[in-house]
């Protein structure tokens, strides 16, 4: 990936934020499972990011939330979430965020993330650092027991309703803190920028977690799935993202949970 990749979308993105945040009382439709949403807006943005980025990348493919046909090759491909944080954006909480990540060969190697409510771009490219701006992140170094972790609930897959129930039972008393936002990527922004030290979700989506993967990868940080393994781009998947310090406990005690809930659903 060209370094120049970052002054080609940086101003498709503000303008995709203008776009998204003039929606004041957006259209509201039901995707078909409990509380899973989509507006408008987000197809309004999600169908001007493709048209701009593909005059500017003709060659590229794209990989969105709210398209039909995804499909993940070895080709340069945009992996979109064009409002990442929909129930907080029509509840006008301020807290959502555009995602454009970038896989090549099936992996992920640029990813920008805009905040419109806030005016931050966070963007990285494998091997060239994770910034907010024009300033460098890093991850926190902070211990577990001092830990602010930021975790999803997916309200939308209820077989995973214990499992997350267990897990903030077996969290809250090892760690500083938890918090909930309702946008993952922002919450893998806090992680890069060391405001929290933790994020996981028992199933993203991969426009969920491409961006934000490589920026907090960039950011000194480590990701992957909760299970074991690395995070695949072509599917959903649990994910874990943390400063290095407190990944692997982390990892363990999720996953510690994880086998006592399945022992339990077999008994």
């Amino acid at each position: 990936m060209k370094s120049e990749f970052l002054g080609a979308i940086a101003p498709i993105l503000n303008e995709a934020g203008r776009m998204m945040t003039a929606y004041h009382d957006p259209k509201v439709y039901d995707k078909g499972r409990h509380a899973d949403f989509v507006t408008e807006a987000d197809l309004a943005v999600q169908s001007f990011l493709i048209e701009r980025l593909s005059a500017a990348f003709p060659s590229a493919k794209f990989f969105a939330e709210e398209k039909k046909d995804n499909e993940l090759t070895d080709a340069l491909t945009f992996i979109i979430d064009p409002i990442d944080g929909t129930t907080n954006f029509f509840r006008h909480r301020a807290c959502s965020a555009i995602s454009v990540g970038v896989a090549e060969g099936r992996k992920p190697v640029f990813g920008a993330i805009y905040n419109p409510y806030r005016n931050e771009l966070y963007h990285a490219e494998a091997g060239r650092g994770a910034y907010c701006g024009d300033e460098r992140l890093h991850v926190s170094d902070t211990p577990l027991e001092q830990a602010l972790v930021g975790f999803g609930t997916a309200p939308y897959y209820n077989d995973l309703f214990e499992v997350t129930g267990r897990t903030l039972t077996a969290l809250l008393p090892v760690c500083g803190d938890i918090r909930r936002t309702g946008s993952a990527c922002i919450d893998l922004c806090d992680v890069a920028a060391g405001r929290s030290d933790a994020h996981f979700e028992w199933l993203l989506q991969p426009w969920d977690y491409c961006a934000g993967t490589v920026i907090v990868r960039e950011a000194g940080g480590r990701c992957g799935c909760i299970l074991g393994g690395d995070v695949s781009l072509e599917r959903g998947a649990s994910h874990l993202a943390a400063n290095p310090r407190i990944y692997d406990a982390l990892q363990l005690l999720l996953q510690s949970v994880w086998k006592e809930v399945k022992e339990k659903a077999t008994l």
